[in-house]
């Protein structure tokens, strides 16, 4: 089973994830981090361990001390350095095209969802079953 990491600061939101997940799940280890820095740290600190790493991150891209688009940023900068690929699934309430735009352009951005993030699309996502809208 895949090892999931979800960063967003905003509880509401956790509380939905982590409901759908215990009733599911579908993901083996799950991971949460309520910013990116404590996110990034982990990853910076277990680049070179595949086993420590997750398969795939829903990541918030507003939070306090460090946002989504730092963690974006970073691993673009450190992909090559990974031992396996991560999948990135941005989680938002944005609306904006351009934020949308920019997200996607990451290659290993998979998804842009709008949040809630429900039931079904989690299944799907941990079954691989991936949809990439490029706008």
């Amino acid at each position: 089973m895949k090892t999931l990491f979800v960063a967003d600061d905003n509880e509401l939101d956790l509380r939905i994830i982590r409901l759908n997940l215990a009733r599911n799940a579908v993901f083996g280890h799950v991971l949460y981090f309520n910013d990116g820095k404590p996110l990034w740290d982990y990853i910076k600190s277990n680049i070179d361990d595949a086993v420590n790493l997750p398969d795939v991150i829903f990541l918030d891209l507003k939070m306090p001390e460090m946002d989504g688009w730092s963690i974006l940023k970073s691993l673009e900068k450190n992909y090559t350095r990974l031992p396996k690929p991560i999948s990135v699934y941005i989680i938002s309430t944005s609306i904006d095209i351009n934020e949308r735009r920019e997200a996607l352009s990451y290659h290993f951005v998979k998804e842009f969802i709008s949040k809630p993030l429900y039931r079904d699309k989690i299944i799907s996502i941990a079954k691989g079953e991936e949809y990439s809208p490029r706008y």
